[in-house]
C-alpha cells in the first residue's frame, strides 16, 4: 500500500467521510508546498499536547485556557465549568463537542454541560462501552446529593442512535430523579426528525430549548 492509499485509508475514518473524499484531501495535500505540509504535520503531533480534557464535563478545551479567565487554580476545568456565573441548577447533557458549541454559539443557555462522547448505536447490547455513563452518574449522584441539580435536559440529536440513547440515559436516571426530585427533559420537537443537533440553526434550538418537556 503506497501512501496515498495509506492516507485515503486514514481519511477515510473521519466521521462522515467517504473514500472519494478522502483521496480528494489526499490529492489535495499534494498540491501543498512543504511549509504547509510541516505546519499542517506539526500541528496534528501538538494536538494531544495542546488540549485537554475538563474533569466536569469531558468536553475538549485548550490547555492555555485552562480554567479560562474565572479560575486560575482551577487548570482541570474548562472554561464554562469554572465559570461561577452559569447556573449549577442545570445540566444539559449533548452527545458531541461540536453539539456543545453550536449551543453556546446560539446564546440562550446559561447552564453546565456534558459531553457523552458518542451515541449508542442501535441493538448495540453493550452500551455502557461507548458513553461515560459511569462518570456520568457519579456527577449526578455528587451534585444531586450536594442540592446543586435541579434539572437534567437530555439535549440529543433526533435521529436513530440520538434517541436509542435517551431511552437508555432515562432509564439509567431514573432512580436518582426520584430520590433526589430532579426533572429530566428533552429539546421540543421544534427539532425535526432526523436533525443533527450540530447543525441545528439558531431558532430552531430555541423553540426546542424553549418547548422541552
Amino acid at each position: 500500500m503506497n501512501s496515498i492509499e495509506k492516507l485515503t485509508e486514514y481519511f477515510s475514518k473521519f466521521p462522515g467521510i467517504g473514500p472519494r473524499q478522502a483521496k480528494r484531501f489526499v490529492y489535495f495535500l499534494l498540491t501543498r508546498n512543504n511549509g504547509f505540509l510541516n505546519e499542517f504535520t506539526g500541528l496534528i503531533k501538538q494536538l494531544k499536547q495542546d488540549i485537554k480534557i475538563c474533569r466536569s464535563c469531558f468536553r475538549f478545551y485548550p490547555a492555555s485556557a485552562a480554567g479560562g479567565q474565572y479560575s486560575a487554580d482551577n487548570s482541570e476545568l474548562c472554561a464554562i465549568c469554572s465559570n461561577p456565573n452559569r447556573d449549577n441548577d442545570i445540566l444539559m447533557v449533548v452527545g458531541k463537542d461540536a453539539d456543545l458549541e453550536n449551543i453556546e454559539r446560539i446564546g440562550n443557555y446559561n447552564g453546565l454541560y456534558f459531553v457523552l462522547g458518542v451515541y449508542i448505536p442501535i441493538l448495540e447490547k453493550t452500551p455502557e462501552q461507548f458513553i461515560r455513563i459511569e462518570k456520568f452518574l457519579t456527577l449526578i449522584q455528587k451534585k444531586a446529593a450536594g442540592g446543586e441539580l435541579k434539572e437534567i435536559i437530555l439535549a440529543l440529536s433526533l435521529n436513530p442512535e440520538g434517541e436509542n440513547t435517551i431511552e437508555y440515559l432515562l432509564e439509567k436516571l431514573k432512580p436518582l430523579a426520584e430520590k433526589y426530585s430532579i426533572k429530566i427533559s428533552t429539546l421540543g420537537r421544534g427539532l425535526s426528525t432526523g436533525t443533527e443537533l450540530e447543525y441545528s440553526d439558531s431558532e430552531t434550538f430555541k423553540n426546542a430549548f424553549k418547548n422541552r418537556n
